[in-house]
Order: C-alpha cells, then sequence, then structure tokens
C-alpha cells in the first residue's frame, strides 16, 4: 500500500508540474507552432488560426490571434478583428508585466497596438504613443532584432512626415530587417522575412522603382511561396 500511495504522490506531481507548465502565461515560443500560424496567416486562413489560438499559450497564442486579427481585417470584417486584436493585447500586456526586457514581446505589443489603431482610429493618440515607447524600448534593448525593425519600418510607414514617419525612413527600417534577418539569432522566434520584403517592394514600387519592386516580391514568395499578398502585387504591376 506504501508503495501504491509513493508512486501516486509522483504521478500526482508529475501533472502537476506539467499543469503549470502548459498554463503558463510565460513567453514561451516554438518555431514549429510560428511557422504554423504564419503559414495560415499567408492564405487568410481563418478557422485555423482561431483553432491554433485556442490551442497555444503564451507568445504563441498572443501571434496566432494578432495574425488571426489581420486575417479578419483584409477580409472585411473589423469586429472580429477587434476581438482577436484585444485578446492578442491582453495576452502580450501580461508577459510584458512577467518578462519586461523580453524584446520580442515588446516588438509585437507595440505591433499590436499599431493595428489598434487602424482598427479604431479615434483611439490613436493613445495607442500611438504605447506603441512608440515600446518600439523605442525594444530598439533600445536590441536595435538588430529583424522583428524590431519590421514593426519600426510598418509604422514609420503609416505616420506622416510631419510626424516623425514616411516612406523613407520605413524603407531604412525595412533594409535593417532583411539584413537582420539573415542572421537571426533569435530562435524560436522567427517570423516576419517574407513580409519585410513585401513592404519594401511596395515603397519601391510607389517611389518609381518597379523593377526591383518586383524582384522583393519575388524573394518574399521564395521564403513562402504561399503568401498571397506579394502574389496580389506582382498581378497588379
Amino acid at each position: 500500500m506504501k508503495a501504491i500511495n509513493k508512486n501516486t504522490k509522483i504521478a500526482v506531481t508529475c501533472l502537476s508540474i506539467f499543469a503549470s507548465l502548459v498554463m503558463s502565461t510565460k513567453a514561451f515560443s516554438g518555431q514549429v507552432e510560428i511557422n504554423q500560424i504564419e503559414e495560415a496567416a499567408s492564405v487568410l486562413n481563418v478557422a485555423e488560426l482561431k483553432v491554433m489560438s485556442e490551442s497555444f499559450a503564451g507568445y504563441d497564442k498572443a501571434l496566432g490571434l494578432y495574425r488571426l486579427g489581420l486575417s479578419h481585417s483584409l477580409m472585411g470584417d473589423n469586429e472580429s478583428a477587434k476581438v482577436a486584436i484585444d485578446a492578442s493585447m491582453v495576452v502580450l500586456e501580461k508577459l510584458a508585466e512577467e518578462e519586461s526586457n523580453n524584446v520580442e514581446v515588446k516588438a509585437l505589443l507595440a505591433q499590436v497596438y499599431g493595428f489598434k489603431i487602424s482598427l479604431e482610429p479615434l483611439k490613436g493618440a493613445y495607442y500611438g504613443m504605447k506603441s512608440s515607447s515600446l518600439l523605442n524600448e525594444a530598439e533600445s534593448l536590441a536595435a538588430s532584432n529583424p522583428r524590431v525593425q519590421l514593426v519600426k519600418g510598418i509604422a514609420k510607414y503609416n505616420t506622416p512626415p510631419m510626424f516623425g514617419g514616411g516612406q523613407d525612413d520605413a524603407k531604412e527600417a525595412f533594409e535593417k530587417a532583411i539584413v537582420a534577418f539573415e542572421q537571426d539569432e533569435y530562435s524560436n522566434f522567427h517570423w516576419g522575412e517574407a513580409e519585410a520584403y513585401t513592404w519594401l517592394g511596395l515603397i519601391k514600387h510607389q517611389q518609381g522603382d518597379k523593377a526591383s519592386a518586383q524582384a522583393d516580391w519575388e524573394k518574399a514568395l521564395t521564403i513562402n511561396p504561399n503568401y498571397g499578398w506579394p502574389k496580389m502585387l506582382l498581378e497588379k504591376k
């Protein structure tokens, strides 16, 4: 009986440890999960993104919810987009409290705040300051992080020059992101490389450099052959 009780206690202890790991809000991230999220997002597969965002935890969950919100928005469903973005925000804000120097969390949360503005422009001043502050913190900690530069580029692109943005600053950030992606040292957080090439190509196209823009979009498709955005841009060129 003693042996049975001892084994039972060990089993219960192991299950408790496993449960605590599964339910943890720590910014654990797995590259397999991130690849799955990015693949689903590239084709706007909201059903799959919803399943993943419900089953994943921590940073993976937040990224899945962000991509789900972005996909809903691109499909014209802004109400569902708001729900997903708000849920992503909750997860990331909790992670930011727990891991105040986590650059990946700061960069993604800055992007989520930025996207929140596009969904609710009247809240632009509030979330704009929060996004800018987080991005500055992330860049001061790791300027060579490719996702920091990607998010910076997106922010600069969407900010008028009179407020510190503009295409030239965005282009510089995207170029830095692409260089950083070539030696991405932040394992298990790798996402956004094809996106950086697509943004860079968009700016070049708008500035009249159509041949270089096409090359960037083609490069994006070598990284992610199913990525719908550069495919659409190439069709319209």
